[in-house]
């Protein structure tokens, strides 16, 4: 009896370390290509401060007297926008970096007139994040694939919680 029980006990070790494996090196594959997102909008000088292919935009809201909430909301695309991959920030100190479609397993897509969430189409997405200043300017990068290829749109935003 103490034979079965120790082999199950190996067993169930080894098989859990394994699988703990793979997710591991998933997360590192979305690691690094967050990274790189990142250092891309670091390194990058030339923004625009808009987006021809959907509406982008800046909203921030007050969380205390020393932190402000701001929000960009990517929606109303006028063309077919596939895989959506997106990062932004403030100040290249800031340990806040919020990003949509690198860290998670979900795709994020949008479509005019079109929403399918169980297929990653959705109205329009969200990045948010906080800073202390009142006024500040938001640094976006944002990637997606039309039929054809995959656009690269660097993009600032003017920030005012005043």
């Amino acid at each position: 009896m103490k034979n079965r029980l120790i082999i199950f006990l190996s067993l169930f070790i080894l098989l859990g370390c394994s699988s703990q494996k793979n997710t591991t090196s998933y997360s590192k594959k979305q690691y690094n290509e967050y990274v790189s997102y990142y250092n891309r909008l670091k390194m990058s000088t030339s923004f625009d401060e808009s987006c021809d292919d959907c509406s982008i935009q800046l909203i921030t809201n007050k969380i205390s007297n020393k932190k402000i909430r701001y929000d960009i909301i990517i929606n109303n695309p006028v063309i077919e926008m596939k895989n959506i991959k997106a990062i932004a920030f403030i100040d290249k100190k800031d340990k806040n970096i919020p990003s949509i479609g690198l860290l998670e397993k979900d795709t994020f897509s949008l479509k005019p007139n079109y929403i399918d969430k169980k297929n990653g189409y959705y109205k329009g997405i969200n990045l948010s994040g906080t800073t202390s200043k009142n006024k500040f300017d938001v640094k976006l990068y944002l990637t997606y694939n039309t039929e054809d290829k995959q656009i690269e749109r660097y993009i600032i935003l003017h920030g005012n919680a005043t």
